[in-house]
């Protein structure tokens, strides 16, 4: 009868704890790269790269992941909406969204690569409001939902009705939501010219640590984020997590060959959703300030070390 018991509590105690695993079957992501906006100087150098990074990374970690690069209006709407539709009740959805990101009326949209921004107007019929992304997320009943957005920016289209870039503004998310920026609310950052941001670089190396809760995770960005910028970039977050999530839960590092266990197996190639289209041009706006970039270390040379010191020879001895 005891042992009978102990099991009814061991079972009762499992069913309610606040820690679940959630299955593979149950993590859903979506990734998009936005980079080539016609409306800009140049492509930008990140988002893409940025996407795959991510997108390889959650597939380790057991999402369905599906990835779009340099998506339009049209093809980010078809994109939300298949997400939408894989979503089970409790299950994990997960939006990472690189590109231009322009705040108005208090709400960030995320811009694909089509947009016709001229007023902030056209920012609401063009874009996508994160807010009614994660409301639509909730809606299908998903129970953890992560939105992870690098679009703070400078970019070619607030110039055109604001007098300064306005970076992104708080979400007003559901329960059971975790929100990160790659940078400070009203704030913007600058490429920092190579092939991969800052942000993800930091993301991928937290998200990788085994038995790490998700908010951890992202406090953990932040601050590397933080250092590495010497202040000059600060991720903001968010989180209405009513339960506890981990990306790698523990155990799971060496049942999945994650990074640094010893059976690691290769990376799986993310098989992305592209679609790649020409906006009509536009004649480019003023390219921005150029940002001078932080003077390398220099580390001193150590000085030579001293001859070592010789005995002096004795005189020889009187006859």
């Amino acid at each position: 009868m005891k042992i009978r018991l102990a099991l009814l509590a061991t079972l009762i105690f499992s069913i309610a704890s606040p820690t679940l695993s959630f299955a593979a079957g149950d993590r859903f992501a979506l990734v998009i790269g936005n980079a080539k906006y016609p409306d800009a100087d140049a492509p930008l150098k990140e988002p893409v790269n940025d996407a795959r990074d991510v997108a390889d990374e959650l597939k380790r970690d057991g999402f369905t992941v599906e990835v779009g690069e340099n998506l339009t209006g049209d093809g980010m709407r078809r994109a939300f909406d298949r997400l939408y539709g894989k979503i089970k009740p409790g299950s994990v959805a997960l939006i990472f969204f690189s590109g231009y990101g322009i705040q108005s009326n208090r709400q960030s949209y995320m811009i694909p690569v089509d947009a016709q921004i001229w007023a902030e107007a056209d920012v609401r019929r063009d874009g996508f409001s994160l807010e009614t992304v994660l409301g639509e997320i909730n809606s299908r009943g998903a129970g953890v939902k992560i939105a992870l957005i690098d679009a703070s920016r400078r970019n070619p289209f607030e110039r055109r009705f604001r007098s300064f870039s306005a970076g992104l503004a708080p979400v007003i998310a559901p329960n059971g939501t975790l929100v990160m920026y790659s940078a400070a609310l009203s704030s913007v950052v600058s490429d920092n010219g190579s092939d991969r941001s800052l942000f993800v670089r930091e993301l991928l190396k937290e998200i990788r640590t085994p038995d790490l809760m998700a908010e951890e995770t992202l406090n953990r960005t932040r601050v590397g984020v933080t250092r590495a910028s010497r202040q000059e970039q600060v991720p903001w977050i968010s989180s209405s997590l009513a339960e506890d999530f981990s990306f790698i839960p523990s155990g799971a590092a060496t049942q999945s060959g994650a990074p640094g266990s010893p059976n690691a197996a290769p990376a799986p190639t993310a098989s992305p959703s592209t679609e790649v289209t020409t906006a009509p041009p536009v004649a480019p706006p003023p390219a921005p300030p150029a940002t001078t970039p932080a003077p390398p270390a220099v580390t001193p040379t150590p000085a030579p070390a001293p001859p070592a010191a010789t005995a002096p020879t004795p005189p020889p001895a009187p006859p």
